[in-house]
């Protein structure tokens, strides 16, 4: 065969690209002519390429220094709606049994898979797409399934795949599509997914699915879920409106997949993304996931019909993924529940872990057409700010060795005031469980969740387990202390509790320099710089206020103790004029009232 600009055009091999020919042997011939080293690029000009099998993708060597081996390889065509293989196999369309798939670029053209699937890869490096459309029409399956733990047909014994990008592409997933149009399995870093489209999924599988994965970031990116049909109402038939609701729920009751599967990984973004039409959730989270980060998306959740239980979260999270942490939504996500005042209207997360983290989360739906009448407003989400409940966060005592306001400890532990905050905790007897007890200012169950937050130093040499108890019944939140010297910040989540006890609990020697404890209502991840004191406007939810308290007498005031210290209360004279006072200690065991302002 002549040889031109290195391309192996495929009509050149005997294709004819008419939709009917079976092109198969052709397309085949023409990579086997790239396999030898004859050519590196195929070439599928303008036409439609009938594949009854699968095309095995040849070999690939990286480059070495003495460039005695390195050979890439780039499939394209005319345009993504141009150019395109027609597979009515079963299996996929374009497969690599070999142990890599590098340095490989498919351009510009379709793969029809109307039975089965259509790119299937093992590990490898600079895997890229660009233009690339997979349609799933009829039965078809996965779009593209990239297995980076799969090194020819072991699927046990590779590195993971990376540097892998998909740009422009398009996946199509028609009546009836049995798949997901793209997975990406066992990808070690520095994959990105931009500017493409998934479209339609009528069934019951997500669009975009990432399993055992790190590092993968998701841009501009649109996804778009069909809602199930159902025959209209026809009374000629006997087919009423309560027939079509009662189908159509049922329908649609079983699509729960979210868009975007995350599943046991980590360091994902999506950013500038956007989702519209029906669905349960744009991102599902599963296994172990942590470290994804959600932000500038916009979420246009409705229904076609007014028969459709499919909420529209922005994040589910599955009840198994215990372990799953760090999932934060960004502030500037923007979601929109538009359509039929029927239709079911989700919040913004369903997370029965408490992994999710809500950055500020805005009402922003403009009133630009008639649809807002329907829409479901949302209200400000706060998540990175809020009070600290606990007394005396950072263990203040009025001398240097006293056991510090409103702590209560077992007998061993010793306590020394640090600067210019925070307190030495120190105690030597392990073996046994010992506590050390605070309090918070209300009971811990008016939210759903809380989180405990710890900042201080290990000086002790060695990583410690250190157990949070809420409620001095069991230890609910293990934290581990780091071994070295520098100041380090952790933060767990634990759910309501109707109590204000909160244990910290160890069974070995510690001794640990406590900068600042929290206990802050909701899940957080910012915590507010300073709260070292008890803050007044939460304080407030036990101020003390009665026309009959005037400050003339003041013993109307209760007497000052220890157990008021550090409170504040609201005092109203006779005149109706208000007035702060907070008990001080002036020495040990003095107390005193002192007026604010």
């Amino acid at each position: 065969m002549p040889v031109l600009n290195n391309l192996a055009n495929v009509k050149n091999f005997g294709a004819k690209g008419d939709g009917v020919a079976d092109d198969t042997l052709a397309f085949q011939s023409a990579i086997n002519a790239c396999a030898s080293g004859s050519y590196s690029v195929i070439y599928m000009p303008k036409g439609r390429y009938r594949i009854t099998q699968t095309l095995v993708l040849p070999k690939q060597e990286r480059p070495n220094t003495n460039a005695t081996q390195g050979i890439g390889l780039t499939i394209y065509g005319d345009g993504m709606y141009d150019s395109g293989i027609i597979y009515t196999g079963t299996d996929y369309a374009l497969y690599s049994d070999k142990d890599m798939a590098e340095t490989i670029l498919f351009r510009d053209f379709y793969i029809n898979h109307a039975q089965g699937g259509g790119i299937y890869l093992p590990q490898g490096a600079h895997q890229m797409f660009e233009r690339f459309f997979s349609s799933a029409c009829g039965e078809g399956k996965i779009g593209v399934y990239i297995q980076g733990m799969r090194s020819g047909t072991n699927s046990t014994s590779g590195y993971g795949g990376y540097m892998i990008s998909f740009r422009n592409c398009r996946f199509w997933q028609e009546t009836g599509y049995l798949g997901t149009g793209l997975k990406l399995e066992d990808i070690v870093l520095c994959t990105t997914i931009d500017n493409c489209f998934f479209s339609r999924s009528v069934r019951n599988y997500p669009h975009l699915e990432i399993v055992n994965s790190d590092s993968i970031h998701i841009t501009s990116t649109a996804f778009e879920r069909s809602e199930q049909a159902v025959p209209p109402a026809s009374p000629s038939e006997g087919r009423t409106e309560e027939d079509v609701m009662r189908d159509a729920i049922a329908a649609n009751k079983v699509m729960t997949a979210p868009l975007i599967k995350l599943n046991n990984s980590r360091a994902i973004s999506i950013e500038e993304c956007h989702a519209e039409a029906t669905y349960e959730s744009f991102v599902g989270i599963y296994g172990h996931t942590s470290g994804v980060w959600i932000d500038g998306c916009r979420l246009d959740h409705y229904a076609i019909t007014d028969y459709n239980p499919n909420k529209g979260y922005i994040v589910t999270v599955d009840p198994g993924s215990t372990a799953s942490q760090d999932i934060i939504l960004g502030p500037r996500n923007y979601r929109i529940q538009a359509n039929h005042p029927n239709t079911t209207h989700g919040t913004l997360v369903k997370d029965p872990v408490g992994c999710v983290i809500v950055e500020n989360i805005a009402d922003r739906t403009s009133f630009r057409d008639s649809f807002y009448l329907t829409e479901r407003r949302t209200v400000p989400y706060i998540g990175s700010a809020g009070h600290n409940l606990l007394r005396n966060p950072s263990l203040y005592a009025m001398f240097a060795n006293d056991v510090p306001y409103s702590v209560e400890p077992d007998p061993g532990f010793t306590f020394k005031q640090a600067a210019p905050s925070g307190c030495i905790v120190s105690q030597s007897t392990s073996s046994t469980k010992i506590k050390l007890r605070m309090r918070t200012i209300e009971r811990l169950h008016k939210h759903e969740y809380y989180t405990f937050v710890i900042s201080g130093t290990n000086l002790s040499g060695i990583s410690t387990p250190l157990f949070v108890d809420i409620g001095g019944d069991t230890n609910d939140l293990t934290l581990i202390l780091p071994s070295g010297s520098e100041r380090f910040t952790i933060t767990k989540t634990f759910k309501k509790f109707y109590s204000d006890i909160v244990d910290l609990v160890v069974y070995e020697p510690l001794n640990l320099q406590i900068h600042s404890i929290y206990v802050i209502p909701n899940i957080v991840n910012q915590i507010p710089y300073g709260e070292e004191t008890i803050s007044s406007s939460a304080v407030f939810t036990e101020l003390i206020r009665s026309s009959s308290m005037v400050i003339s007498p003041l013993p109307a005031i209760p007497a000052a103790s220890a157990a008021h210290r550090g409170r504040i209360i609201m005092v109203e004279d006779s005149s109706g004029v208000d007035s702060l006072y907070i008990c001080k200690q002036r020495s040990k065991g003095v107390h005193t009232w002192i007026k604010l302002g």
